[in-house]
């Protein structure tokens, strides 16, 4: 649930970096003949929305309108009062506040000659909210657009690769406080809430993970900003398997360089987990921070694609026992043409 700090600062994200995203949506929407693109929020799914403007969504829906040249416009039900607090910390200067999409949008057109309309991420949408803008546009072509925005966000600016790395040390020190001999369940999500909302994280998700043999993983994924990071570790190492997950991590982190392909991050991590016990099943995983506040659910791994420099996310080794018991250890890694950047964990 976002309810930490909310910050909109010039020395952290310059007015011409704020411009320059915006300008470079323009500039995709162009080359797919798109007059108008509509990028849709909510309170689970608003990381693009905050990238292009820093508005944070903390409830309700909205939908940000993009012309192909011109300041964007927020369309929101949100009152009047939220409003005011929004235009303060935030990029956005036009606010539109109604009912309803199909009228806020028709109300946005209005005066404006046909063309076309773009869908932003259109798989992602609710279903109820495209068709009701759809209905609400007769004589406007609609697109439905891929990852636009996503696209822009899967190598972070020299700005945002500062920020991960602040947000890399506050996630790693709370962490290894939260983890320390004799911690439970309680105190780490309690360390940890503290340390992160303290230390500036706007949302957090703690988790825990255990095995049959007492072993529990305790993660964090958390957001810095408008920036992710997530870190899990395997608290002691009483039980054998441990260490075997922690070098096959470490194997991990080591081939997620540029140009390498997805794929071999396990191919690399394969010999450590070739000793964990019968049945186990491993998966390893490479997940972009701009995917993180989903756990790259939305995404398919795709062993095929090839890491670019620059691009930071998170690798994973993520265990299912036979038994039912679960383990899991990641950290958060720039990658490099040479050694990958450690943005959490001991060895950064």
């Amino acid at each position: 649930m976002k309810r930490g700090l909310h910050v909109l600062d010039p020395a952290e994200t310059s007015d011409q970096e704020w411009g320059d995203r915006v300008a470079a949506l323009q500039k995709a929407m162009a080359a797919q003949g798109v007059d108008v693109a509509f990028v849709y929020a909510d309170v689970s799914r608003s990381d693009d929305l905050a990238y292009l403007t820093n508005l944070c969504l903390y409830w309700n829906e909205g939908v940000l309108a993009i012309p192909a040249e011109g300041p964007v416009t927020f369309l929101t039900k949100l009152s009047l009062r939220v409003q005011n607090w929004m235009k303060a910390s935030s990029k956005v200067t036009e606010f539109s506040g109604g009912k309803n999409f199909a009228d806020l949008v028709a109300k946005y057109l209005l005066g404006k000659k046909n063309g076309t309309i773009g869908l932003v991420d259109a798989a992602l949408w609710p279903a109820d909210v495209a068709d009701e803008i759809v209905a609400a546009v007769p004589g406007w072509q609609v697109k439905r657009l891929g990852s636009l925005v996503r696209e822009q966000r899967l190598i972070p600016s020299a700005a945002e690769t500062e920020l991960l790395r602040a947000a890399g040390r506050i996630l790693d020190d709370a962490a290894a406080k939260a983890t320390v001999e004799g911690s439970t369940a309680g105190s780490r999500v309690e360390t940890v809430e503290r340390a992160l909302r303290g230390g500036g994280f706007l949302d957090l998700y703690p988790s825990s993970l255990s095995t049959s043999d007492g072993v529990t993983s305790f993660g964090v994924t958390g957001q810095y900003r408008m920036n992710w990071v997530y870190s899990s570790r395997v608290l002691g190492d009483g039980a054998s398997w441990p260490a075997a997950i922690k070098d096959a991590l470490t194997a991990a982190i080591a081939a997620a360089k540029a140009g390498a392909r997805i794929g071999s991050l396990a191919e690399a991590a394969a010999p450590a987990l070739a000793k964990l016990p019968g049945g186990a099943k491993a998966e390893v995983r490479w997940v972009n921070q701009a995917d993180l506040s989903t756990s790259g659910e939305f995404r398919a791994q795709d062993p095929a694609a090839v890491l670019a420099d620059g691009e930071a996310g998170a690798v994973s080794v993520e265990v299912a026992f036979a038994d039912g018991g679960n383990a899991a250890v990641a950290e958060t890694v720039r990658v490099t043409e040479g050694e990958p950047e450690h943005l959490t964990g001991a060895q950064r």
